[in-house]
């Protein structure tokens, strides 16, 4: 859902940031350094083009297994949560931006970057230092490839690497733009 600077700048003035409470499931390991439930990197311009922090009232929910690196960075959300699915390994060093849901069983490596609200479905791999672009869907059983720089959505299955992110195709068939 897109909204308007207005929209924007309307919520930012009504809402205040009230105390968040994430939920850690019991098993989850994390690791020293790592940031849970900051808000999230939202602002909106008021009249004289000035920034106004967006208050991110939402909340962090790690779920059974989950393993998150060093210096890791999950932000809340705005409304809602920013959820890591059963089982995913965040390695050190990955950004999770506000609202991200990451599915079960995932494997994110070093230096990686959400966007924020982007979708990953289960059993995804992220490559060392990839970048997902705000508001992705990314399907089941996914592999983004070292560096990849993904901007549109990915279905079901595939793999995709580059900059802009491309699908992996046989020898001989050209691929286009992820």
């Amino acid at each position: 859902m897109k909204y308007t600077n207005e929209e924007r700048l309307r919520y930012a003035r009504t809402h205040r940031d009230i105390k968040v409470k994430n939920e850690i499931h019991p098993s989850a390991k994390i690791h020293r350094s790592a940031c849970i439930g900051k808000d999230g990197f939202g602002f909106a311009r008021d009249e004289k083009c000035e920034l106004v922090k967006i208050p991110h009232q939402g909340n962090v929910i790690i779920e059974n297994g989950v393993e998150i690196g060093a210096h890791v960075c999950i932000d809340r959300a705005v409304n809602g949560s920013t959820i890591i699915g059963e089982g995913s390994k965040l390695d050190n060093l990955v950004h999770i931006a506000h609202g991200v849901k990451i599915g079960k069983y995932c494997l994110i490596v070093a230096g990686s970057v959400i966007g924020g609200s982007v979708e990953i479905g289960d059993r995804c791999f992220i490559g060392i230092g990839a970048m997902i672009k705000n508001k992705i869907k990314i399907g089941n059983d996914v592999t983004v490839g070292m560096g990849a720089v993904v901007t549109k959505d990915i279905p079901d299955g595939e793999t995709v690497i580059g900059n802009p992110a491309r699908k992996i195709f046989p020898l001989g068939i050209k691929p286009t733009a992820i």
